[in-house]
């Protein structure tokens, strides 16, 4: 079926309800994260608030930017561009990075989050967050972990932690694994992508807690 352009009205709606969740988050937390679990926190909240599924749009991603360190954002702009440029090309076809949580090793996503642990290793911080879907039963739980770093002439008025990136735990066939950054230049340039080791996980997130199987 050939893909149509949402009309005008539709994007200003979008734009309204994005604003009221950016509203309603803003209400209840400080203006800037202070520290790496309040990045953790507010990023999840804004992510599930707006429902970003695939890559996240223009004004999404304006949205949770602040909250991801450069590399991320241009990897994640550069997906956006690639969805759309495949859309053009080819209407009737499904594009890239348009289905699916990227922000979580479920395809489906989560129905609620929890920082189970925050480990700190040198300048990096691994927030292990423990995710749960109970949409419809058997309720499924797992752990994803965020690598987070100190924001580079970070200002009063922007969040002092970042996300570098995020490695899934779920460790499922069919759900995303591996680690964020990875999977999207993988992606982005599979001609030239290369295998590389990732850093090093604290232990404590290697093994459950931090990769649990369906429950």
């Amino acid at each position: 079926m050939r893909r149509t352009v949402a009309p005008r009205p539709l994007r200003g709606a979008y734009q309204g309800v994005v604003m009221l969740v950016l509203g309603i988050t803003a209400a209840c937390r400080p203006w800037a994260p202070s520290s790496p679990p309040e990045t953790a926190a507010q990023f999840y909240t804004l992510i599930d608030g707006l429902g970003v599924r695939g890559v996240p749009d223009s004004i999404a991603l304006d949205a949770v930017g602040p909250y991801l360190d450069t590399t991320l954002v241009r990897l994640l702009t550069e997906a956006r561009h690639e969805r759309d440029n495949a859309s053009r090309r080819a209407p009737d076809e499904k594009p890239p990075f348009v289905e699916g949580d990227m922000f979580g090793s479920l395809f489906e996503g989560n129905t609620s989050f929890a920082i189970r642990a925050v480990i700190t290793r040198g300048d990096t911080t691994f927030a292990v967050m423990a995710l749960t879907n109970a949409r419809q039963p058997p309720t499924v739980r797992w752990t994803d972990t965020l690598v987070i770093v100190a924001r580079p002439n970070a200002t009063p008025k922007s969040p002092q932690f970042v996300i570098a990136d995020l490695r899934y735990g779920g460790g499922w066939d069919f759900g995303n694994r591996g680690a964020l950054v990875g999977n999207l230049r993988a992606a982005l340039s599979p001609d030239t992508a290369t295998v590389t080791t990732p850093p090093v996980t604290p232990s404590a997130c290697v093994s459950p807690p931090c990769g649990t199987s369906p429950q």
